[in-house]
């Protein structure tokens, strides 16, 4: 007898660490409480500098917290060196910390979470903190991505206070630099995640606009390549779709007014919908490509996607024209392609557009190409990369 029954399409979600979001409350009173809540005696801050040295309501936190913050470290540069890390590991160490407190962007963020990784694993030296790397040409540490070792309680966690809006928060993985390689490295855990994140609005007015705005566009990325992912659920598809529409609603707002703060709290909101399950849902030629620009280039991320989406979506259109009318139908841009959606965005931003606006050279393209093919999410786009020829091709797209 023939089955006729519909055939299904099993699929498991597995819900991150992260236990707390809250929006729409001041670092000065929501860190104390949620310190208390979680029992922790022993705080340690890791800043990007900016915010260390220059705002009043970082010193206001400082002597709020009192002889609870027993160490500071605003010393982690652009895209995470790993003997940064490795510093701020060894002060945490020294004032045996029992919470960490990321205030920064994506880069602070994934410190924290390598120095978690660290004290978790009882990682003393780089060479045993390379055992666990995963590099971006695919080669692995013997450690590299083995949850066994991550079952159980955490020995520390992170309160993260995001300054921009990369969604770094919401993953399991961080990102590293090797600085003499000029090459990003991955870690993983199953629960390096923050346990709690804070979205203070008024903090965020510190950051610089540019930065605030591109890295939006960092998230709008992971909603976008989420949603043409093959791994993507009706579930995360509401999600990455509301995303890309209180974006496109908010995103403008702030650049007319950088004090709008309701705005900004839609923004970070926006964030949270873009990047859920975001480690877990594959991602595709814009970020793969974004990983070599930041590394090889030194292009900041925010404006690596900036560049790279509307190229990547321009290359994949002719395949996945459903998802893309979707894409343009959130972003208010119904009857456009999502290429020119995604661009006329990021234009009005004010916010580069092209490689050469971001300072790439073009003697570089073919060494960006041959670099982006050997990593596995850009093996992962939706239209399947195989060769360092079809990935110049995105960046000839790309270049002006």
């Amino acid at each position: 007898m023939v089955n006729t029954a519909p055939q299904l399409d099993p699929r498991e979600f597995n819900y991150s660490a992260l236990e707390t979001v809250v929006t729409g409350e001041p670092v000065l009173s929501a860190l104390p409480r949620l310190a208390d809540k979680l029992q922790a005696r022993r705080l340690f801050l890791i800043a990007s500098s900016s915010l260390a040295t220059h705002t009043e309501q970082f010193a206001a936190l400082r002597q709020t917290l009192g002889p609870r913050c027993v160490g500071l470290f605003d010393r982690i540069a652009a895209h995470t060196p790993r003997d940064d890390v490795l510093a701020a590991l060894q002060a945490a160490r020294d004032v045996n910390a029992d919470l960490l407190v990321s205030l920064g962007g994506g880069s602070i963020i994934d410190a924290c979470k390598v120095v978690q990784l660290a004290i978790d694993q009882n990682i003393e030296t780089e060479a045993e903190l390379l055992n666990y790397v995963q590099r971006a040409d695919g080669s692995r540490g013997e450690k590299a991505g083995d949850y066994s070792l991550f079952a159980g309680q955490a020995k520390i966690r992170q309160i993260a206070v995001p300054t921009t809006l990369s969604g770094a928060e919401f993953s399991n993985n961080a990102g590293v630099l090797d600085r003499a390689r000029s090459a990003k490295e991955g870690y993983r855990g199953s629960n390096l995640c923050p346990q709690v994140i804070i979205y203070d609005p008024e903090l965020a007015t510190h950051t610089p606009l540019w930065l605030w705005l591109s890295t939006a566009i960092r998230s709008l990325d992971h909603a976008v390549e989420g949603f043409c992912s093959a791994d993507s659920t009706p579930f995360l598809d509401g999600h990455f779709l509301h995303a890309l529409t209180l974006f496109a609603e908010s995103l403008p707002r702030c650049k007319n007014d950088p004090g709008d703060l309701p705005a900004r709290a839609i923004n970070q909101q926006a964030v949270w919908l873009a990047c859920c399950g975001l480690g877990t849902v594959a991602h595709g030629a814009s970020h793969g490509i974004g990983y070599t620009l930041g590394s090889l280039c030194g292009v900041p991320h925010g404006h690596t996607s900036c560049v790279m989406l509307p190229a990547v979506l321009k290359w994949n259109a002719a395949q996945f024209a459903d998802r893309q009318t979707a894409i343009s139908r959130a972003l208010g841009s119904a009857g456009s392609d999502a290429a020119a959606a995604v661009k006329s965005l990021v234009t009005g931003l004010g916010l580069p557009t092209s490689l050469q606006e971001v300072g790439v050279q073009s003697a570089q393209l073919d060494e960006i190409a041959e670099r982006a093919i050997l990593h596995p999410v850009v093996r992962n786009n939706p239209r399947k990369l195989e060769s360092a020829s079809q990935v110049r091709e995105i960046l000839d797209l790309a270049w002006a």
